[in-house]
């Protein structure tokens, strides 16, 4: 084996032992330029590196896609994504817009619709009966300035209260029921009643008679107790005469024809009925005018 030319062969030389300092370049042997190249790497890297960061920054991804950077996302001390597990309530989350990952934990994050609420609905009021709420203001021991004054007829067709005392009460109220049925219909007494869909007032009444009263009878001596009319304005059919009021008693266990005879001497002829359950003693005479 030769040496080289120009100098002599020194051999194998061992290369640079691993963690000990290489050999220093002296003056003339290059330094300066190798300064040079390392600075230059340095500003190469931190160019790449800041234009990755700024890249994360502004959301870019490979898609070309851009979105606003959320806070500590992207930029220094950037959170990695394979450290998004360890934030709580942000494990699954998405932050590259594709629209995937849980949004567990994130409250109203997302702007969801408040939902609106549903009105409550206004009842519908219960159509009210004037007629029916007079019958139901009625109470037993009221007294009306209600009568008949034909066959089927009552004066009025709706309870008119009046004092008792009144000159106008014509019939006093005995009981209020649910049902006609539950009115005593004989003598001097009988009932007014209304109906309302499916409610009914029944109120029962007993006639109130004075001197001087007349009502509707007939020849034969029936009559209908629960009349008053005028008598100087006649009868009305079937009604064939006008029997006028001359004396009301408490009726005596037995009537005799003399019960209602004003004196010894008195020679009138007297139609009598006992009314409200035979408790009254009603004394008339047929009216002649």
């Amino acid at each position: 084996m030769s040496g080289i030319p120009g100098g002599p062969y020194a051999g194998p030389q061992p290369g640079p032992v691993p963690g000990q300092p290489g050999p220093v370049p002296g003056p003339g042997a290059g330094g300066n330029d190798g300064r040079r190249l390392g600075i230059l790497a340095i500003v190469v890297v931190a160019a790449v590196a800041l234009s990755f960061g700024l890249a994360k920054a502004t959301g870019a991804d490979a898609r070309g896609n851009a979105s606003a950077a959320a806070p500590g996302i992207g930029g220094p001390g950037a959170i990695d994504g394979g450290d998004l597990g360890e934030i709580p309530g942000l494990e699954d989350q998405d932050f590259d817009g594709s629209g995937g990952g849980s949004t567990e934990g994130l409250g109203d994050i997302g702007g969801s619709p408040t939902p609106t609420p549903t009105p409550t609905p206004t009842p519908t009021p219960t159509p009210t009966d004037p007629t029916l709420e007079l019958y139901q203001q009625v109470s037993a021991g009221d007294c009306l300035n209600n009568w008949m004054i034909s066959e089927t007829e009552w004066v009025s067709d709706t309870p008119d209260p009046v004092s008792c005392d009144d000159d106008g009460a014509g019939v006093w109220v005995s009981d209020t029921a649910d049902s006609v049925g539950a009115c005593p219909v004989d003598a001097g007494r009988s009932y007014l009643s209304y109906s309302s869909g499916a409610e009914t007032v029944a109120l029962c009444v007993t006639r109130q008679f004075e001197v001087g009263q007349c009502f509707l009878g007939m020849a034969d001596g029936s009559a209908n107790l629960m009349s008053w009319v005028d008598c100087e304005g006649g009868v009305v059919p079937p009604y064939s005469q006008l029997y006028n009021v001359t004396g009301v008693y408490s009726a005596p266990a037995t009537v005799t024809d003399g019960a209602c005879r004003q004196s010894a001497n008195d020679q009138n002829t007297y139609w009598w009925w006992t009314a409200d359950a035979e408790s009254v003693l009603v004394c008339t005479v047929v009216y002649t005018g």
